[in-house]
């Protein structure tokens, strides 16, 4: 009888640290494929040209769309347009990030190929469109808004 208690407190014993290695082995997977912290820096895109109508109705929306290079290996990506108002200046930056972390990058360019920013302009007037650059020198164009 003591001995089939022994066994019987070897054998839980034994199921408690073989789920206790479970347990961990699981955690150990789980942690070593999480993808963070990231190390992502953002940048400025250099625009190299923009298209867009000349002429629009206000409250009407259009598109603009940007041209430029993003960066030199699929490691780079682009983010967003940020944009702000003042007056008559509608002032457009366009933003890329580069994946630090990364060890294996694509060969290839990414550029913004004619990304589309689509715009709404309320009121009637001729705007000009300063797309911020980095060298810190605007790409400007004129719109009209009827």
């Amino acid at each position: 009888m003591l001995e089939l208690k022994r066994r019987l407190m070897t054998m839980k014993t034994s199921k408690s640290i073989i789920k206790l290695l479970s347990v961990f082995t699981i955690f150990c997977i789980f942690y070593s494929c999480r993808g963070g912290p990231y190390q992502v820096k953002e940048f400025l895109i250099k625009v190299d040209s923009i298209h867009l109508p000349g002429v629009v109705t206000s409250n009407t929306p259009f598109d603009i769309a940007f041209f430029g290079t993003v960066g030199n290996n699929g490691c780079f990506r682009f983010e967003a347009f940020r944009q702000s108002f003042n007056k008559n200046d509608i002032y457009i930056e366009a933003w890329g990030s580069l994946d630090y972390q990364a060890t294996v990058c694509p060969t290839v360019m990414v550029y913004l190929e004619g990304r589309k920013l689509t715009m709404t302009i309320p009121a009637p007037g001729i705007y000009s469109l300063k797309i911020k650059q980095p060298d810190a020198n605007p790409l400007i164009k004129y719109i009209t808004v009827n």
